[in-house]
């Protein structure tokens, strides 16, 4: 793949999880009540967005690159999303569920290894 194709997939990668941290942000502040919920629609047309960037890049990686090779390459965004969602959600995975996401993780990098 070519650096600019790794690029895009960077990119993608990185709007899929900040569309998925702010549609949840938004999603969790409309539940607080009106007073609290303000501002959560323009959070939520963040996360839109996002997720409409992501969408866009991924089709220019999949026009690029085999589906087969690009595939695996998806899997890294639960790692991605976790780690996200950790930061800025202030969200806590247990042991099993970091076990979870290093274990497909692994799973992805041999898949893609291959």
């Amino acid at each position: 793949m070519s650096p600019t194709v790794w690029f895009l997939l960077i990119v993608s990668q990185l709007a899929l999880v900040v569309g998925q941290i702010y549609l949840k942000h938004a999603m969790s502040r409309r539940e607080l009540g009106a007073e609290k919920a303000r501002g959560w629609i323009g959070i939520l047309a963040i996360g839109i967005a996002a997720m409409t960037v992501w969408f866009l890049l991924w089709l220019g990686v999949m026009s690029r690159v085999d589906l087969s090779k690009l595939m695996p390459l998806e899997g890294i965004s639960p790692l991605l999303i976790v780690l996200g969602a950790a930061a800025f959600l202030h969200e806590r995975l247990n042991w099993r569920g970091w076990t979870g996401v290093i274990l497909t993780s692994i799973g992805v990098l041999l898949v893609s290894m291959s």
